[in-house]
């Protein structure tokens, strides 16, 4: 497989995937204000999808454990599944609700659900019915389907939520049960602007919000993976985020479908069977959470030679110890690692740090990708110089229309089409960003600010640390204490005040933290995210308890 080098060197190339100013660009009118687009694009996933049925019809899109199915194949379901939802009485922009594991029927609901001009609305399967309800009753969902092992929960939540019984079913055949002949343009595609999907953000606070997802944003972002990392065709990738969400179909099943090139659906992640899986289906293109790194690596079978066809190696969410990327070059030395930034609302990446800058910007999540702007700024909206850390504000066609029922909250976090990110960030003078923190997670510790994201990145810089999560708890003198929990690298032992050393050598006084725990696994959310909100209140308890136990 021949793939282009895509970093131009360590700076750029100037026509590259971080260029300034690169070619086929033009100006559009996106979010009331003009943002950098590509002139020359696929602009819906139903076109993306009509392409590949043209160019690659008989390549295997989606292996799944249903079976797999070729583009042509593909398309035919898509075309069946619309036409069987708009004869449940669906018109085009009422909401669809699916509760599926990854399969081929959640990938057939995303693209028959913009066939059919309807909104697609994901349930996380990990999610409890009360939650599924409120999302049913926000999203006005007019059908759900669900796959049998979440039906009862799911009809349960449809009934507090006040759909009519039979608008809640077992998904069944309603998604592949039928094939019809892909019409292509004969049915009108939908506009690049609409919105085909909501999906509810994973915030630990509040009720979650439901960020649109439109087809330019979609087709933008994809575009800049398939041209970041250089896809090309023959190129497969395994899915392992849940489809409900971003990423699997945004960073993985479309740009596929722009190079022609396959996507093998995972249900659940076993370390082991998802090595074996690597090899057996023959995956070049991995994209993970980062605390899958350290568990692949457990395998001795994750290695070169027998795995040298694993090429391009994407994750993003959180710090990468240096020590699990050092074992990634030894023992993948043909694997190219990227780390993205981005959020649902940007439709996954706003940066992108390439293979061949991790030694020279460690730490930092890579520069803004081409048609993505980003700014620094204080709380009343005022750019900060360089390096100044402030919140990060992301402008482009990657940048949701806003949150679906709650104009409140759009008008809260996007202003002149700037998304207000929420995370604490500096951007050095070569316009590389660096995230300290969450805006929330922010410990003030004495009027000093400290950023877990930027600490969590000293601990696991060291080499008997694998893990970190640092947040700050009630301190009764200085308003908040630095707490952090550690993992140590395995076969390594480490204990707190090694941790408080290696940051009171390295960081502020303010910075090292108060109280340590090492343990050997850390929590964390449906989408892999840690779990903060639950360490803080577990650490809360804890601290509570001993004032207690001490008469304070």
């Amino acid at each position: 497989m021949v793939r282009p080098d895509p970093t131009g060197g360590p700076t750029g190339d100037p026509t590259g995937p971080h260029a300034t100013d690169p070619p086929g660009l033009v100006l559009e009118r996106w979010g009331g204000v003009e943002v950098r687009c590509y002139a020359d694009r696929v602009r819906t996933i139903v076109e993306a999808l009509d392409r590949a049925v043209r160019l690659f019809p008989g390549v295997v899109a989606l292996e799944t454990p249903e079976g797999d199915v070729t583009y042509a194949e593909m398309a035919e379901l898509v075309e069946g599944a619309a036409e069987r939802l708009l004869e449940e009485g669906l018109v085009p922009g009422d909401r669809l609700a699916v509760c599926l594991r990854n399969g081929l029927d959640i990938v057939v609901a995303i693209w028959a659900a913009a066939r059919a001009g309807l909104v697609f609305v994901g349930l996380s399967t990990r999610l409890a019915p009360t939650q599924w309800a409120y999302m049913l009753s926000h999203s006005g969902a007019s059908l759900a389907l669900g796959g049998a092992e979440y039906i009862d929960g799911l009809q349960a939540a449809g009934a507090d939520a006040g759909l009519a019984a039979d608008r809640v079913r077992e998904v069944a055949d309603h998604l592949t049960g039928r094939r019809r002949p892909w019409r292509g343009r004969d049915i009108a595609f939908p506009d690049e602007d609409s919105t085909y999907a909501v999906i509810y953000t994973s915030g630990t606070t509040g009720r979650p919000k439901a960020s649109q997802v439109g087809h330019r944003g979609t087709m933008h972002s994809a575009i800049a993976y398939v041209r970041t990392l250089a896809l090309v065709p023959g190129d497969r990738t395994a899915i392992v985020f849940p489809l409900y969400y971003v990423t699997g179909h945004v960073a993985q099943v479309t740009p596929m479908m722009l190079v022609g090139g396959t996507s093998v659906t995972v249900a659940e992640i076993v370390p082991r069977q998802f090595v074996r899986l690597i090899g057996e289906r023959r995956i070049t293109y991995l994209m993970v959470v980062p605390s899958i790194w350290p568990l692949l690596l457990r395998d001795p079978a994750f290695a070169w030679p027998d795995l040298a066809h694993v090429e391009i190696g994407a994750f993003g969410g959180s710090p990468v110890p240096i020590s699990t990327v050092a074992a990634l070059r030894q023992r993948m030395p043909q694997l190219r690692l990227y780390d993205a930034y981005g959020l649902t609302e940007t439709h996954s990446p706003a940066t992108i740090l390439l293979d061949s800058e991790f030694r020279r910007k460690p730490g930092s999540v890579g520069r803004p990708l081409p048609c993505a702007e980003v700014r620094v700024v204080d709380d009343d909206g005022r750019d900060l110089p360089c390096d100044d850390p402030g919140e990060l504000w992301v402008r482009g066609p990657m940048v949701t229309a806003g949150y679906f029922g709650d104009p409140a909250a759009t008008s809260a976090a996007i202003t002149d089409g700037w998304l207000h990110t929420g995370d604490y960030a500096r951007v050095d003078d070569e316009g590389y960003v660096f995230i300290l923190d969450r805006k929330k997670d922010m410990i003030m510790r004495g009027g000093n600010k400290v950023y877990s994201v930027e600490l969590e990145y000293l601990l696991v810089s060291h080499p008997d640390i694998a893990e970190a999560a640092v947040f700050g708890v009630p301190d009764r003198l200085a308003y908040e204490s630095v707490a952090a929990y550690v993992v140590p690298t395995a076969g390594c032992s480490v204990d707190p005040a090694t941790v408080q050393n290696w940051v009171a050598g390295r960081m502020a006084d303010y910075a090292v933290p108060r109280h340590v725990r090492v343990v050997d696994e850390i929590p964390r959310n449906r989408t892999g995210k840690i779990d903060k909100k639950g360490l803080r209140e577990t650490m809360e308890l804890e601290l509570d308890s001993a004032k207690a136990r001490e008469g304070r």
